[in-house]
């Protein structure tokens, strides 16, 4: 999996955030920056995905009716846009 492969699949998982992104600069921010976050969590693993998920409870401030809705988000749309092939070519190269 080249770069450009890598970047196109990037974006198609972080395509779920994008749209509340639209709403301003500071939420496009944040929705990049938590894109990357949930993609190196992706390409880590289950238990990287939870340490994710405590560290925006603890360090975020997030409590429950906040988080879950990020995490539906992400085992619901984001998670899925990346195929198990695509998992174990991510995991080869950044692994």
């Amino acid at each position: 999996m080249d770069q450009t492969e890598v970047q196109m699949l990037f974006q198609k998982f972080a395509a779920p955030l994008t749209s509340y992104a639209a709403i301003s600069t500071e939420r496009m921010q944040l929705a990049e920056m938590l894109s990357r976050n949930l993609w190196t969590a992706l390409i880590a693993g289950p238990e990287a995905e939870d340490e994710t998920w405590k560290v925006l409870r603890i360090e975020g401030n997030l409590d429950q009716d906040l988080l879950e809705p990020i995490q539906q988000c992400y085992y619901e749309q984001m998670k899925p846009s990346v195929n198990q092939e695509q998992l174990v070519a991510l995991r080869a190269k950044y692994g």
